[in-house]
């Protein structure tokens, strides 16, 4: 991996990690999450005007990239939807790591098998360090029966991620990564908008008054870190690159402990080691 994705995937694992603090401070709010898509793709379309002006609609979107925008648009609305639901069950320290985790050595699997992508030897012991240090991470500390609910959730947030990782691997190779972005967050947005409206019939406007604070972080945050991911999947492996991505996890881990006072033991800090040197294994590779 060379030098310059490594570090566009590091600096979007901190960003990522600093939004997915606000959706577990907001408790799961899924009103704030929806609100953070419809800012950040308001936030954005500007430069989406622009580069359609200069390219032309056909160039800019071609059939392929139509049919993985729709798909991860699908996608990404039931990922955000077990996301917020996970955050309602469970501690960050325990659903983020499995979330992330679960799907890395999935994605690099199926990397290899549907897009063809290699890896060196010492690349693929990174990737089953990160694996094993992040899935360790959370279920070696955490043995409560009201867990059960949240480690669920967070499988299934893990398995959208592996699929909405390939889709978009595809996709954003044939068309501009922010038209596709823009056009992702706005189908995830739409999706959500009717149960919304349900659940909250008259309300919706006072509760996303509420948290528009951490509807801002969720949506510039969740936009300008993805936004990295997909122009680092125009240029190297997805497997690599979602491995990287997941020193997110230690982050948000540390910022649980730290600033919501989840729990914390030796063994978690040995599996951030394990972590720290698969990252280390891949950049190497």
């Amino acid at each position: 991996m060379t030098l310059s994705i490594f570090l566009l995937v590091l600096i979007s694992a901190f960003c990522h990690a600093a939004w997915n603090f606000a959706a577990r401070k907001a408790v799961g709010n899924l009103v704030a999450i929806w609100l953070g898509l419809w800012l950040a793709c308001a936030l954005i379309f500007p430069g989406v005007i622009g580069i359609v002006v200069h390219k032309g609609l056909r160039e800019t979107v071609q059939v392929p990239a139509i049919i993985c925008i729709i798909a991860t648009g699908l996608i990404h609305s039931v990922y955000f939807r077990l996301l917020a639901a996970g955050y309602r069950h469970g501690e960050i320290s325990l659903v983020y790591p499995i979330a992330r985790g679960s799907g890395i050595a999935l994605t690099a699997i199926l990397a290899r098998f549907l897009l063809n992508e290699d890896f060196t030897f010492l690349g693929s012991i990174g990737i089953g360090l990160i694996s094993v240090g992040i899935i360790s991470m959370s279920v070696s500390v955490h043995r409560r029966v009201d867990d059960t609910k949240a480690v669920t959730l967070a499988l299934c947030i893990g398995a959208s991620i592996v699929a909405y990782s390939l889709v978009d691997k595809i996709g954003v190779n044939h068309t501009n990564p922010v038209v596709y972005i823009w056009s992702m967050f706005l189908i995830a947005a739409v999706v959500l908008t009717p149960s919304l409206m349900r659940r909250y019939r008259g309300t919706l406007g006072q509760e996303a008054k509420q948290c528009i604070g951490y509807a801002v972080l969720i949506g510039v945050g969740s936009i300008g870190t993805y936004l990295m991911i997909l122009f680092a999947f125009t240029m190297g492996p997805v497997g690599y690159i979602v491995a990287v991505r997941e020193f997110s996890v230690v982050l948000g881990s540390l910022a649980g402990i730290i600033f919501l006072k989840e729990r914390s033991t030796i063994t978690k800090m040995v599996t951030i080691c394990f972590i720290v040197i698969g990252i280390i294994c891949i950049k190497l590779s």
